[in-house]
């Protein structure tokens, strides 16, 4: 049995939410804390703990620079919690962008998010695919939103004008490079000197010998000192290897005629160039990647139900990627007789169904309509019980108004009022309490169920990303989608939404050449 180590957060924005008897920061706990006493008491697998609560008071969401939130933060990275429960995700962050660092956190450290609110659970298979959507479009717009920055740099650099922030040598005035014109004579210093000692480490500790020291300047955010440090061999050889101080500007490894007036001459630089690389060890380079499984994990062979793994095949011009029986790749071609699949022409073939899928209403209520038929039957029970449970509560709350009526009323002399008041204020507790389970228990199902207009929704946004997602994205995003793809020559088969075949499968046909390779212009629907 797992243990959920549950962390209950609550926040409001301002101080008087916070004072208030009963107020928005004690009814969002309340509510939470019902809610981990039901699922510990109907969870067979999980013993639900509560290990601690944050009060956020008068904080605004905007941020995530906020006390107890960080203190949140540092209970899951030392591993005290691994469950964040909050009654809506804004009460977490109004960020879309703060979402996507703090699931991104969540997942590091194996953290579970429950929001009650939006029924947001990523324990459950609707829960994880709407997280992953929702953080793929925070990424995209993140990476739009860095590339739209990368741009304006690249045309600054472009015009000779500098990016950076302050450096040694020179004074930014206006957002312009200025010689200093003491700065300026330290990094001629270093120039020379490496030219006389040959060493790093020893231009290095000269500069520190002598009182040089690193660029110190103010600083626009908080207006405090910085810089002003000691040298390392690592800041010296950056000074050397700057064309900026030959009156260039460098912007993702291309070279620009800078605005700015040049330190050094070009007879020093080059010389200084020239034993650099005499000096420089010769490093390695790392093989890239050459392709991105996407479907690695989740393809199996239909003849043997091995999963298919990846292989390459050498060519003329570079390495082809394949999907592989496993039980082929381990004991030949005598044990199953499945052949390697192009991994390129099967990604794409895959993904360009699931966009087809997106669009067919009539086969996502299909599919939804045969995942769900047993839950109906449940969901249906349950509402019962809850009408059921409300009708008997109703009696009962009329009998304590009456009660605290005759009491106002003066009426003191109805003997053992306040031991009837008290047994009726208990049974209708103990009723409220069984009628929030149930509602619990109803949300808890719903998870856990297709919907056909969420799953709609949410394989239009995947067509939507699909095309401007990144492999590695994909690998990520798909798996919420695709519970398995079973693959034989002649027909392949896509359960979605962690459903079983039976229930939520896909059936195409594909044509296979001689070679079994996929023609990717045969995709024959079923």
């Amino acid at each position: 049995m797992s243990v959920k180590l549950c962390a209950l957060y609550a926040r409001v924005s301002t101080e008087r939410q916070s004072i208030v008897m009963d107020g928005s920061l004690d009814t969002q706990l309340s509510r939470l804390k019902s809610y981990v006493n039901f699922r510990k008491g109907s969870s067979k697998d999980n013993d639900w703990r509560i290990i601690e609560t944050y009060r956020e008071e008068g904080k605004s969401g905007k941020s995530i620079e906020r006390p107890e939130l960080q203190k949140l933060i540092d209970d899951i990275k030392n591993g005290i919690v691994n469950a964040v429960i909050v009654t809506k995700i804004d009460r977490i962050t109004r960020s879309l962008l703060d979402f996507y660092r703090l699931m991104d956190l969540f997942d590091k450290h194996n953290t579970e998010f429950i929001s009650l609110e939006e029924n947001f659970d990523t324990s459950m298979p609707m829960g994880k695919a709407m997280l992953k959507i929702t953080l793929v479009f925070a990424e995209l717009e993140r990476e739009q939103t860095s590339k739209r920055t990368k741009d304006k740099m690249a045309w600054r650099a472009s015009q000779g004008l500098w990016n950076g922030g302050h450096v040694l040598g020179y004074d930014l005035i206006d957002k312009k490079l200025v010689p200093n014109k003491e700065e300026k004579n330290s990094i001629e210093l270093i120039f020379k000197k490496y030219l006389e000692l040959k060493s790093l480490k020893a231009v290095s500790d000269y500069m520190n010998e002598h009182g040089y020291r690193t660029k110190k300047y103010k600083s626009n955010r908080k207006g405090s000192m910085r810089g002003g440090q000691k040298f390392f061999v690592t800041i010296v050889k950056q000074k050397l290897t700057n064309p900026l101080y030959i009156g260039r500007i460098t912007y993702n490894d291309k070279e620009y005629k800078g605005q700015h007036q040049p330190i050094i001459d070009m007879k020093l630089w080059n010389s200084v160039q020239k034993l650099l690389g005499i000096n420089s060890p010769k490093r390695r380079r790392k093989k890239k990647k050459v392709h991105e499984f996407i479907f690695q994990g989740m393809l199996k062979c239909g003849w043997c139900d091995s999963y298919m793994t990846s292989k390459y095949s050498s060519g003329r011009n570079r390495l082809h990627p394949y999907y592989q029986c496993t039980r082929n790749s381990r004991f030949g071609k005598n044990d199953c007789q499945m052949k390697y699949v192009p991994a390129e022409q099967l990604e794409k073939l895959i993904i360009k169904q699931l966009k087809k899928l997106s669009e067919d209403k009539k086969l996502i209520k299909d599919i939804v309509d045969k995942a769900n038929q047993d839950t109906d039957k449940i969901l249906d029970s349950l509402n019962k019980e809850r009408i059921s449970q409300e009708n008997k509560a109703k009696p009962v709350r009329e009998k304590i108004d009456n009660l605290i009526e005759a009491v106002s009323k003066g009426l003191k002399e109805i003997p053992s009022v306040s031991k009837k008041l008290g047994d009726l204020e208990e049974q209708k507790a103990e009723m409220e309490r069984d009628i929030e389970n149930i509602g619990f228990e109803i949300d808890k199902i719903k998870a856990q169920v297709l919907n056909a207009k969420i799953m709609h929704e949410s394989l239009h946004k995947f067509k939507q990303i699909c095309d401007a997602a990144s492999p590695e994205e994909l690998k990520d995003l798909i798996p919420c989608f695709v519970e398995k793809i079973i693959w034989t020559p002649s027909e392949i088969k896509i359960a979605l939404f962690e459903q079983e075949i039976q229930k939520g499968q896909i059936f195409n046909s594909v044509t296979t050449n001689e070679s079994g390779a996929l023609d990717v212009s045969k995709w024959l629907p079923g």
